[in-house]
């Protein structure tokens, strides 16, 4: 008996806390899947995500368990949740589709909705100056501001002039999930592109 007990709190114990807690970190992943391509396909049939209906919408029906926090009345996100969803629209400029603008020859972000957590993630497809985004997630001067360029996206996909891509990104963290003295906590990236 001792030894079985020996035996199930060193080996068992913690086999079955492992089970328990990557299972429901594969189902959080794959709520974000799910949440990242819905939000991301409703982004490019037109779902102005700016307003506080659309993102009350988001956070509570599409993200329901997430623990993404809806903004409180802009785009560029809060500092509370487990969660953010970035939403950005991005094209590829030229010399002839902006005459001669300083950003000609890179792809740039010409729409930014953060939705949720900024702290807890950076996008890595361009970051516009927060001051230069309109209530409505537009950004101004993107044809000259440096800061809008996103030629990191030319690694995902390629785009020829006067195209359009529409990409959704989500970051998900799951404290619930940390295990005192062994990890915090896991979390999950998902993107979708249209």
């Amino acid at each position: 008996m001792i030894e079985f007990v020996l035996i199930a709190s060193l080996f068992l114990v913690p086999l079955i806390i492992g089970v328990f807690t990557y299972g429901f970190a594969i189902i959080q992943s794959v709520e974000a899947v799910e949440l990242t391509s819905d939000v991301g396909h409703m982004y490019s049939e037109g779902v102005d995500f700016s307003t506080q209906a659309n993102q009350n919408l988001l956070s509570t029906n599409l993200a329901q368990g997430l623990n993404i926090v809806a903004n409180t009345g802009n785009v560029t996100g809060g500092t509370s949740g487990n969660g953010v969803v970035v939403l950005s629209t991005l094209t590829y400029l030229t010399n002839a589709s902006c005459n001669n603008c300083s950003n000609a020859g890179h792809v740039v972000v010409m729409n930014r909705i953060v939705i949720g957590n900024n702290s807890i993630f950076t996008t890595s497809y361009g970051n516009p100056n927060p001051t230069l985004i309109t209530t409505n997630g537009d950004v101004t001067n993107y044809d000259t501001d440096p800061t809008a360029q996103a030629d990191t996206f030319s690694n995902l996909m390629t785009l020829n002039a006067g195209q359009i891509a529409y990409m959704a990104e989500s970051y998900i963290t799951a404290p619930q999930l940390a295990v005192p003295g062994v990890f915090s906590g896991l979390a999950t990236y998902q993107n979708a592109i249209y």
